[in-house]
């Protein structure tokens, strides 16, 4: 501390030695205004030390407080960037189980329906196999009423029972 002194003070007569080097003109004052210059500095140092002092304190802390904010929000935004990657994962892997699952879905609604398609399939085929018995014993039913109302209206034809049965089988084949 006191080298700073000593070097401030040497700069503070430095500019009085180099004027008094001129020597050309011996009105100058200069021993006089160094002091009152000397006096002014030290009681603007002396007032106002502690004011700089603490001005400069005060920007210093404000920068570290500043400082100290953006280091938490940058940390917080860290703690935010990781929560939505951690979202993220969790919503991707709830896409791909609901992708599966639809896929699985869709296959059981496949099979479902080809189920159902030949079920439905199999009714129809019985159903015409149905129709179709069911035309065959009417159309008999018609031809073996032909038949037997032809013989019946003839009253002069008189038939065994043997001649009935081998004409109806000759007319329903």
């Amino acid at each position: 501390m006191g080298s700073k002194k000593l070097c401030l003070l040497s700069l503070l007569f430095a500019p009085a030695v180099l004027f008094a080097a001129g020597g050309e003109n011996a009105d100058y004052d200069i021993v006089e205004r160094t002091i009152n210059f000397v006096i002014f500095f030290g009681l603007v140092y002396y007032f106002g030390a502690d004011a700089i002092k603490n001005t400069f304190k005060a920007r210093r802390d404000d920068i570290a407080n500043s400082l100290l904010k953006i280091q938490k929000k940058l940390h917080d935004s860290q703690l935010a960037k990781e929560k939505a990657q951690s979202q993220l994962e969790e919503a991707k892997q709830t896409a791909r189980d609901i992708v599966e699952t639809a896929h699985k879905e869709s296959a059981i609604i496949a099979q479902k329906v080809e189920e159902a398609t030949k079920m439905e399939l199999e009714n129809l085929v019985r159903q015409y196999n149905d129709h179709i018995a069911f035309e065959q014993r009417k159309a008999e039913k018609l031809i073996v009423d032909e038949i037997l109302s032809e013989f019946l209206n003839r009253d002069s034809v008189v038939l065994s029972k043997d001649v009935l049965v081998q004409s109806l089988l000759k007319k329903v084949a």
